[in-house]
């Protein structure tokens, strides 16, 4: 997914929303590329290990990443970086350096290593349990003391250990990506960062979530809370006036890399959810993205689960998390006891002949054929919904929804359903004539609540992309 704005994140110091934009960046990210492509290697051509070759085998690929600078004379400067260590190698001429030492990594790592080797070699003739616990807990050692190798430094000249960054464990990897090494690298160099762009180069990831030659934003688990503390400062080099620069508030309107925040305060937030990204976690590592990713993220102390509702993966909107626990129970009752108040914008793929009205249908899930859901009058559940029709645009019907109920794809059904509107929502490819994700023209666009603190009746309003 390629996003306008490549870097982000939260820092918990100055509470404030670091976003980086592309700039020009993505030119610099395209000339790479052609250069990867015509000349085989990352360097000269001299050292084999450099070679592109690697990136296509069973090894597969590596994210990229090109970091647009300033320095003090205001002369462009643009730093390359891979992603760990590139076919072994942590050091290539040309690209920035790691942020670990690397002389006091291996001096850690190298006996480690070869002691966990011995040790692999007995397991596997003697299945020793004591063994097996030797060598998980000589890991466990060694990676504390990599950890404790990577020193961020923000633009601010602050300098702070990675583990303490990070509230809860290290994710694997964290510190290695494209964009913590080339922001360290800036912040350390004098040089304002103004545009960033990661891609992807070589043969596609087993879990599928990478493809040759496609931009991809910072990633929500391992860089977010590095980037969050690294930002800091970057606006304050040009007084807070460089262009493209995000540094405001938590209470206004604020746009990470896919994640627009229209309020937040101490113990809840509301998003827009774009359509196409999940709401929660499922299973699989290639479904880790979603807006719980993003909000744990942003919010060091967020609780491990703090959404109160859901919205389908496809379906866009307003979402309410909460990230304290007493926050999620009481807004959870109100949810419960119906107490909110839901509206939702949908174009449909047809047109709907009547004005208005209220649709009781009783469906379930079809177990043959999950996660699809049909009308069953004897054993389903009824879900109602009113619905209004606004308009009629090129033989589509505009309408709005305002379920009672919150059944699993209630609205699609609904209107999908010959014992509802018959006419399908458009783009639904569950329901319709839909043939791929993101494309469900269905938007979550009111949300009311009464703030738990205050008693005050809440409402948010986000206008549909459509």
């Amino acid at each position: 997914m390629i996003s306008e704005l490549s870097a982000s994140g939260f820092c918990a110091v100055c509470r404030m929303i670091h976003s980086l934009p592309v700039g020009n960046s993505r030119k610099h990210a395209l000339e790479l590329m052609q250069q990867l492509e015509a000349q085989k290697c990352i360097d000269d051509g001299t050292d084999p290990k450099f070679s592109t070759d690697v990136l296509f085998s069973e090894s597969r690929g590596h994210m990229f990443g090109v970091l647009e600078c300033e320095d003090a004379k205001g002369q462009p400067v643009v730093l390359r970086a891979f992603s760990g260590q590139y076919n072994g190698e942590w050091l290539a001429d040309g690209w920035v350096p790691p942020i670990l030492d690397v002389a006091e990594f291996h001096r850690l790592s190298d006996p480690v290593d070869r002691e966990i080797k011995t040790l692999d070699r007995l397991i596997a003739e003697q299945k020793n349990p004591d063994l097996i616990q030797r060598r998980k807990a000589l890991s466990q050692d060694l990676m504390k003391q990599i950890h404790a190798l990577y020193l961020l430094t923000n633009f601010r000249g602050e300098t702070k250990p990675m583990t303490e960054v990070f509230r809860s464990g290290i994710p694997t990897g964290a510190g290695d990506c494209c964009a913590p090494k080339l922001l360290n690298y800036a912040a350390l160099n004098g040089l304002l960062p103004l545009g960033l762009s990661e891609f992807y180069w070589g043969r596609e990831n087993r879990s599928g979530t990478r493809k040759h030659g496609e931009f991809y934003a910072a990633c929500a688990e391992k860089c977010q809370p590095i980037l969050g503390f690294m930002l800091c400062g970057a606006g304050e080099r040009k007084s807070g006036r460089q262009e493209g620069w995000e540094m405001r508030q938590p209470q206004s309107t604020i746009q990470t890399s896919t994640l627009p925040i229209i309020h937040c305060d101490d113990e809840f937030v509301v998003v827009v959810k774009p359509s196409g990204l999940l709401a929660v976690p499922g299973r699989g590592e290639e479904n880790q993205d979603c807006v719980v990713a993003w909000i744990k993220a942003l919010y060091p102390n967020c609780i491990e689960q703090p959404a109160v509702h859901r919205l389908d993966m496809d379906t866009s909107g307003l979402m309410v998390l909460a990230l304290t626990a007493d926050m999620h129970r009481e807004l959870s009752l109100q949810f419960h006891d119906r107490k909110t108040e839901k509206r939702y914008i949908a174009l449909l793929d047809g047109v709907v002949t009547d004005d208005e009205g209220i649709i009781e249908l009783p469906f379930r899930l079809d177990v043959e054929n999950r996660p699809h859901q049909i009308y069953d009058p004897v054993d389903g559940k009824t879900g109602i919904t009113h619905w209004k029709k606004l308009s009629v645009e090129n033989g589509q019907t505009r309408v709005e929804f305002r379920p009672v109920t919150g059944r699993t794809h209630q609205l699609r059904v609904h209107a999908a359903s010959e014992h509802g509107l018959g006419v399908p929502i458009l783009g639904d490819r569950l329901y319709g004539s839909g043939t791929a994700p993101g494309q469900l023209k269905l938007h979550a666009s009111f949300l009311s609540f009464i703030h738990p603190r205050t008693n005050e009746r809440l409402e948010f309003r986000s206008a549909p992309p459509f």
